[in-house]
């Protein structure tokens, strides 16, 4: 759950400080407001793409950070600063960390449900992955014959000729 978020030069917003109540929150106001560079600052957080576009003008780095309490009770800090050049920056717990483990601790503190969210869920292929998660279904021997089917299409290709001739 999100307690604090800080956010510096990110977009429009030279600065913004918002403390968080407990329980569901829910970004809503005008277009214009800000809600998508809300939405942004916490994808940065939880290891979303680093645009150097974001900056603010005239600013060196954005920077976004924010304090979480995770489902067993412990409280957690994240951050990330993206400079207007070079490489983004990430801090876990106060601590510099790659990208890829702040993705993995901000998987269990935070969900994004945006507009059309639910949209995916019509996919079949979604529907299938949902249904065999909960079913605990072992679908690696389904993707190794996959491959193996792609392997000797590949292979087929690769003799040339047209699938007469072949």
């Amino acid at each position: 759950m999100l307690l604090e978020l800080s956010v510096r030069n990110l977009g429009v917003v030279e600065a913004v400080d918002l403390v968080l109540p407990d329980g569901l929150i829910a970004l809503t106001g005008e277009t214009g407001a800000g809600k998508t560079l809300v939405v942004e600052a916490l994808g940065l957080l939880l290891g979303g793409r680093a645009d150097p576009q974001l900056v603010r003008p005239g600013a060196d780095e954005a920077l976004v950070e924010g304090r979480f309490v995770s489902p067993d009770g412990q409280e957690r800090t994240l951050a990330r600063a993206v400079p207007a050049e070079g490489r983004s920056r990430a801090w876990l717990d106060g601590r510099m960390a790659p990208v890829a483990a702040l993705a993995e601790a901000g998987a269990e503190l935070v969900e994004i449900h945006g507009q059309h969210g639910a949209l995916a869920l019509t996919a079949g292929a979604v529907q299938r992955a949902a249904l065999d998660r909960f079913a605990a279904i072992d679908d690696r021997p389904l993707r190794a014959a996959r491959q193996a089917l792609r392997d000797l299409e590949a292979r087929l290709a690769a003799a040339g000729g047209d699938p007469e001739d072949r």
